[in-house]
């Protein structure tokens, strides 16, 4: 037998392995609810483009069924831009109504251009929260957009904190104008208002948000928890390694593998399959020639899974498609309908790997 062989069969018969962490996941504090992960939903359209209030409902529904603690919805940078305050709170609500009892916080996206955008947001949902006490509620920032200056960014959420009456997780980032809240104001937030701030996506790229997540958990039980972000590409190194205590990515289509990871997580990977479970999610958003963004064929599984009707997006009049979603290019606000297409052969290799998906989670549940 050959070194591999014999490496292999090792692996094979050894007695499960356990998950090391170089950083402590001391306890935060803050609302015990808050950690896991938190996929964003994807907004439903009908054919014609308007909201489809139904299919909203069925999306934060399955991912909570799925397993996750927690749903965002509104905070896609699409949702952000190119949804009607109008829309908004009728979306809100719809999603506040259908979350009744159900124990998993529905977060909404409260962001502004503005502090006075980002404001009438918050007012609105914790309106929302006064009329549905039953349903557990969180609320999602980013800095302002038009933001300049971290004094802005700081005067933004300041004036948050006088208005929010939920925990609110700060997105660390929003454009290439803005700038980014450093550690150090974070946790100054998270210090003066330990009820409302202290919980951070963080959204920083590549190895500084590896550095900037040791540092936030390093100032528990200030900072209550730190997720991570960017589609879960760092998901299994930063929470074995930096501390991460759950995802934010608009991943819902993949809730009850989000939900099976969450659990191998939590129990320190007693049966020895989280690095495979890992493995399977990337697989299954990684396919990279497929239509893409984070709408792209994620929405072919929503509407394979009788969760929406439809795979009509809003776009971007002119846009890119990165790793981090749709992104505008000039105007933020101009928008027109796109329906993506499938082959059949494309059709045929996603169908085979979410029911791997459907059945490992299954094995594993």
């Amino acid at each position: 037998m050959g070194l591999a062989s014999t490496a292999l069969a090792g692996c094979a018969t050894a007695a499960p392995k356990k998950v090391s962490t170089a950083v402590a996941k001391a306890d935060g504090g803050g609302d015990k609810r808050m950690r896991g992960p938190f996929p964003i939903l994807s907004t439903p359209y009908h054919e014609d483009g308007s909201v489809d209030y139904e299919s909203l409902k069925r999306g934060v529904r399955f991912t909570a069924d799925g397993g996750c603690p927690g749903v965002i919805w509104c905070q896609s940078n699409d949702a952000v831009d190119l949804l009607t305050f109008e829309e908004k709170v009728k979306g809100y609500e719809a999603c506040a109504e259908a979350m009744q009892g159900v124990a998993c916080m529905m977060t909404f996206g409260c962001n502004g251009v503005d502090t006075a955008q980002m404001i009438r947001e918050t007012e609105a949902v914790e309106a929302i929260a006064k009329k549905y006490p039953r349903t557990a509620i969180a609320i999602i920032t980013r800095p302002p957009s038009t933001g300049k200056t971290l004094d802005d960014v700081r005067a933004y959420f300041e004036a948050q904190a006088k208005v929010a009456r939920h925990p609110v997780i700060i997105q660390t980032v929003v454009n290439n104008t803005c700038p980014s809240p450093t550690v150090e104001m974070l946790i100054d937030l998270a210090r003066k208002y330990p009820a409302i701030f202290g919980y951070i996506k963080e959204e920083s790229g590549g190895a500084k948000a590896n550095d900037n997540m040791i540092k936030e958990n390093a100032a528990k039980p200030i900072i209550h928890t730190v997720f991570s972000a960017w589609g879960g590409w760092q998901w299994l190194y930063q929470s074995r390694r930096c501390g991460s205590e759950g995802l934010i990515t608009e991943r819902c289509a993949y809730a009850p593998l989000l939900g099976t990871i969450w659990k191998q997580m939590e129990n320190n990977d007693r049966d020895g399959k989280l690095t495979l479970a890992y493995a399977l999610l990337r697989l299954l958003i990684d396919q990279r020639d497929f239509p893409g963004g984070l709408r792209g064929y994620s929405l072919y599984y929503l509407q394979r899974q009788g969760v929406f009707k439809t795979t009509v997006s809003r776009v971007y009049h002119k846009s890119e498609i990165k790793e981090q979603g749709m992104v505008a290019v000039g105007d933020t606000t101009k928008w027109k309908l796109h329906n993506f297409t499938l082959t059949d052969l494309q059709k045929a290799e996603l169908d085979e790997c979410y029911d791997d998906m459907l059945r490992f989670v299954k094995e594993n549940s």
